[in-house]
């Protein structure tokens, strides 16, 4: 794959993940906490039985890859939804963002770590710059408030953002052997034994007792379909590709889409602040692309 191709399979999963929190606002109309994490699933496994019958692969991982796919389906399919979805039942808005907007620089810190990776010194002041813009974009966006939820759900979302990266890294590692689409829906299958259950568990607990309004159930196809599924299969691809590091950093790119959607399609005003923000997260992706 080329770089160009790379870069454009990135941006698009990227952009796509910015509507991750307008599609659960939305689906958060007619659907529970657990419906949009868990219970998201079940569209997806669908999507990924009829992709992988149709490039005709197997259904189940082969026996060397299932430990990296072990690790990409507890990262993406089931930690980061299920980890972020509690916490934000006592975490502002706020501070989750804030949180949220380290997993770039968890992610490229990590796979320095595995890949043993040395990156210039420019390249991490980039990196750590466009760090510190995202958070504040996210703190500014959120109400300036900080420190309204309770410990374990900052708890939580530490671990979420250590599981997106990890499940990154994972999926992205297969890819040199095996298709991007194969390791994610072989990531999502695997999940059906531990999701599925809980789901409906939950629906014979909760039962949704009228009927999902459109817009709930666009924001579940979404979060399912795209977040779960089709994003991350794009984005382990741009990952593998790009490199890991590099890769990452685009992802600071995210809260910038978020802000721009939630004014044109959940109306939300945003301060001044927050877009001198957006031009730094920017500016120092640009920078950072430019160091290999």
């Amino acid at each position: 794959m080329t770089k160009l191709r790379a870069y454009t399979y990135s941006l698009i999963a990227i952009f796509g993940f910015g509507g991750t929190f307008i599609a659960v606002t939305l689906g958060a109309e007619s659907f529970d906490p657990i419906t949009m994490s868990m219970g998201r699933v079940i569209p997806a496994s669908i999507l990924a039985i009829i992709g992988l019958k149709l490039m005709k692969q197997p259904l189940l991982p082969p026996k060397d890859a299932y430990p990296l796919i072990l690790g990409s389906s507890l990262g993406v399919v089931i930690g980061f939804p299920l980890l972020s979805t509690l916490a934000l039942q006592t975490v502002p808005a706020a501070d989750a963002g804030v949180i949220g907007s380290v997993t770039p620089l968890v992610t490229g810190t990590i796979a320095v770590i595995i890949g043993h990776k040395k990156p210039k010194r420019m390249f991490w002041l980039a990196a750590a710059l466009g760090t510190m813009a995202a958070m504040a974009l996210a703190y500014f966006r959120g109400g300036s408030s900080f420190g309204g939820g309770e410990f374990w759900g900052y708890m939580l979302l530490g671990a979420a953002a250590l599981a997106a990266s990890i499940g990154h890294i994972s999926g992205s590692a297969l890819v040199a052997k095996y298709s991007a689409f194969s390791v994610l829906s072989w990531a999502v299958l695997i999940s059906i034994p531990v999701q599925l259950p809980i789901a409906l568990v939950n629906w014979s607990i909760n039962p949704i007792t009228e009927a999902p309004t459109a817009s709930a159930w666009f924001g579940y196809l979404y979060a399912s379909l795209f977040s779960i599924l089709i994003g991350n299969f794009l984005l382990n691809q741009g990952l593998h590709t790009i490199g890991l590091v590099k890769a990452s950093q685009l992802q600071l790119i995210q809260p910038v889409v978020t802000m721009v959607l939630s004014i044109l399609v959940l109306h939300h005003a945003v301060s001044p602040i927050t877009w001198i923000a957006a031009a730094v997260i920017l500016t120092s992706v640009a920078w950072s692309q430019r160091y290999k």
